[in-house]
């Protein structure tokens, strides 16, 4: 699909999913480019071929029943534990099995092409611990279960990582071959709910998009404000402006480059109208 067919039924998805999070009464927030574009382009950003939301983890299990009683058969709920035996990331995506996003590949195939569907990606927000040291500590422990689940992936593409960095996931991934990508998994969801539980009056929060380095207020989630996109109101935090400075300094300056970000459709469909 080109960019503005991908966009399109994108739009359809996230449409779809705020219509029954309104009807369920679940509490979600865009996120991520999806969040800068309703804040800055009312639109999703020209380039941007995902869309990105982000829930808390107490909200979860609310908005997981949403999903499964209200989606029509051709869209699901995919939760990472279904690309056992193989191993993708810990992110939650609800996925439009109608539509392929680029041509199919061999990894695609061995995903069941759950990373290559029209698809918004959840992505939970939990409590970390306030001192900064056990923060810290908690965030190492994610990123080792996370380098366990790396050595399930159906190929490691060690080219982008700096020569430390090669020997951690090599190391990592080694190690990961001894327990099952479901336990990996499964592991990641208890240390989840033992850590949102255990600082639960913490201000800090961690998102299951481990790789990330940063944290965020949990104030900044205490309520909605409105966000836009072709016409439509969407909730984002009420501290939007805190959250995306976060994570990407000055957002309301668009890239330079817009190759700088992770892209998913193929090279000559990304900008293709």
């Amino acid at each position: 699909m080109n960019i503005k067919e991908t966009q399109d039924r994108n739009y359809e998805l996230l449409c779809l999913i705020d219509d029954i999070c309104r009807k369920e009464g679940v509490r979600y927030f865009l996120d991520g480019g999806t969040e800068i574009g309703a804040v800055r382009e009312k639109d999703l950003i020209p380039w941007d071929d995902d869309i990105d939301i982000k829930i808390l983890r107490t909200e979860y299990p609310k908005f997981k029943a949403a999903m499964e009683k209200n989606l029509p058969p051709e869209i699901r709920l995919v939760e990472p534990a279904e690309f056992a035996p193989l191993f993708y990331d810990l992110v939650t995506r609800v996925v439009d099995t109608r539509y392929l996003l680029r041509k199919e590949t061999e990894a695609d195939r061995a995903y069941g092409n759950y990373q290559n569907y029209v698809c918004v990606d959840v992505f939970e927000h939990f409590h970390m611990p306030g001192n900064r040291l056990a923060r810290m500590a908690a965030r190492t422990k994610l990123k080792l279960v996370y380098g366990l689940g790396m050595g399930h992936r159906h190929r490691q593409e060690y080219r982008k990582y700096s020569p430390a960095q090669k020997i951690a996931v090599a190391v990592m991934s080694l190690a990961g071959k001894l327990v099952s990508s479901k336990a990996v998994c499964d592991w990641f969801e208890r240390e989840m709910d033992r850590l949102d539980r255990k600082y639960a009056d913490s201000p800090w929060l961690f998102s299951s998009w481990v790789p990330g380095p940063v944290f965020q207020r949990a104030e900044w989630y205490r309520s909605a404000a409105e966000g836009e996109i072709r016409g439509r109101k969407f909730p984002i935090p009420i501290g939007y402006d805190e959250d995306l400075r976060t994570l990407y300094g000055d957002y309301m300056k668009p890239p330079a480059d817009r190759d700088a970000f992770i892209q998913h459709l193929d090279p000559e469909d990304r900008y293709r109208e």
